[in-house]
């Protein structure tokens, strides 16, 4: 179900994302980028991007397309906006190079070529998404008057030589490759950036297939289906496929857009394709996905993804009821550690911590960072009340472990405070709330152990 606009609770900043960004991509000059959450809240844009409104791009963080300037046009192209995104996160399919006039920007006609993706996490979870655009008016501007130039010439002939002149210099010009292929799937034509793409030269190609060229079979498994299509249907598509590398085992990525090349009858004849590679545009995308949810220090998850997963997980309990558990895990004494020893030591014992919580888990579970010396390792299907207590022993157990670098060893502990609920309602934020109030009276009650959520105990009540 698509969300409304008006259905959209308070906006929270998934912590350090400013901090892990990829400032050099976002700054560049000339790139509108631009990154949103489920419910199409701006987590992070360019610097053009955010000129575009007139804001900065800290003005823009939790804003919708609903809070720019209040135009109509800007509220009806807000609403397409907003439909678009819900969509590709409803289908994990995404929207490419869409052609409009900008209506959000004061620029009148001003065209702009969008694209947008899914966000995912390095789990393959849709966390919201990211796209980018570009001003294509210089592109428009000549198409329509070349298509005026044509139209208005007295010799046809003459015009028609200057529009294969103007085109030949686009597509020797072109950054992506573009061929032509007949109906048998033979390349008819390909332009120079095409050549290098492949390889080997126009005159190699010509007459040949993909196939007998020797492209890799996993990437021809996608690609010809999708060639034959636009020939069988008459219809442009969109295909993305990728090429592994055997040297690296690397993956290079390609979108290609496919259109029917007909004759002056109409009938179709071949395709017409211009391929592109987008392999640093889905790397930057995996990499910022892992930044947002991910803690720069450890690698493990953070409270933004931790708080996903438990909504997950409680939403795994209406269909099929189990137990979940929430272990918090407060190191005793850290600040000592920072204290004596500078926060250099300090971060190798909380990596040191992470790794001994992720050995603990199981490949299931969540370990995750607050943030300081705060850890959670949620579990599911945890069927008795002897499981809790053995894991909350083993977690315990494990960070209490001394820490030893080579230059020194030091005594470690931890308290623990865990609860345990088999109600699918539970709020993610009270379960948060009973474990660390366990976790208090683990050290009221001397450190170096755990506690479970008891509401009659005192402090646990509220």
């Amino acid at each position: 179900m698509l969300v409304k606009p008006d259905m959209v609770p308070r906006f929270v900043v998934p912590p350090g994302f400013d901090a892990i960004c990829a400032d050099n991509l976002l700054d560049t000059p000339g790139s509108i980028i631009f990154f949103k959450d489920l419910r199409s809240r701006f987590l992070r844009v360019s610097v053009d991007c955010a000129d575009l409104t007139g804001r900065t791009p800290d003005e823009m963080i939790g804003l919708t397309d609903f809070d720019l300037p209040d135009r109509s046009e800007t509220r009806v192209h807000a609403h397409e906006l907003f439909a678009d995104e819900q969509r590709i996160i409803a289908t994990g399919e995404p929207m490419i190079n869409k052609v409009e006039v900008d209506r959000l920007a004061d620029l009148p006609g001003t065209w702009v070529e969008t694209s947008k993706f899914p966000l995912r996490d390095f789990d393959g979870r849709i966390i919201g998404t990211f796209g980018f655009s570009h001003d294509v008016t210089r592109w428009e501007v000549a198409k329509h008057e070349l298509a005026r130039v044509a139209a208005a010439s007295e010799d046809a002939h003459a015009a028609l030589r200057v529009v294969e002149d103007q085109l030949r210099a686009v597509l020797n010009g072109s950054t992506d490759a573009i061929a032509r292929y007949d109906r048998e799937l033979r390349y008819q034509y390909i332009n120079p950036a095409g050549e290098r793409s492949r390889g080997s030269t126009i005159a190699a190609l010509t007459g040949r297939t993909d196939r007998e060229t020797g492209m890799a079979q996993s990437s021809l498994e996608v690609y010809e289906p999708a060639l034959r299509r636009v020939l069988e249907t008459g219809e442009p598509s969109e295909v993305e496929f990728s090429v592994q590398d055997l040297r690296t085992d690397e993956d290079t990525w390609f979108h290609v857009s496919l259109s029917p090349d007909r004759d002056a009858a109409g009938l179709v004849v071949g395709v017409l394709t211009s391929m592109r590679d987008i392999t640093e545009i889905k790397r930057a995308a995996q990499f910022l996905a892992h930044q947002a949810t991910h803690d720069s220090l450890t690698g493990l998850a953070n409270r933004y993804l931790l708080t996903d997963r438990l909504n997950e997980a409680l939403g795994r309990m209406e269909r099929h009821p189990s137990r979940l558990v929430l272990f918090f895990v407060d190191l005793d004494h850290f600040k000592a550690v920072n204290d004596t020893y500078g926060h250099e030591t300090g971060d190798r014992v909380l990596v040191a911590v992470a790794r001994r919580l992720q050995q603990v888990a199981r490949r299931e579970d969540t370990v995750a960072r607050l943030g300081g010396d705060e850890f959670i390792v949620l579990c599911e299907q945890v069927v008795t009340d002897d499981d809790v207590l053995v894991i909350a022993d083993r977690v315990v157990r494990a960070v209490g472990e001394p820490f030893d670098d080579g230059a020194r060893t030091l005594p470690l502990s931890a308290s623990v405070g865990a609860v345990v609920t088999d109600d699918p309602q539970s709020a993610a934020s009270w379960l948060l709330h009973s474990a660390d109030s366990a976790m208090y009276r683990a050290k009221d009650r001397g450190r170096n152990r755990f506690e479970i959520f008891d509401p009659r105990a005192p402090g646990d009540a509220s």
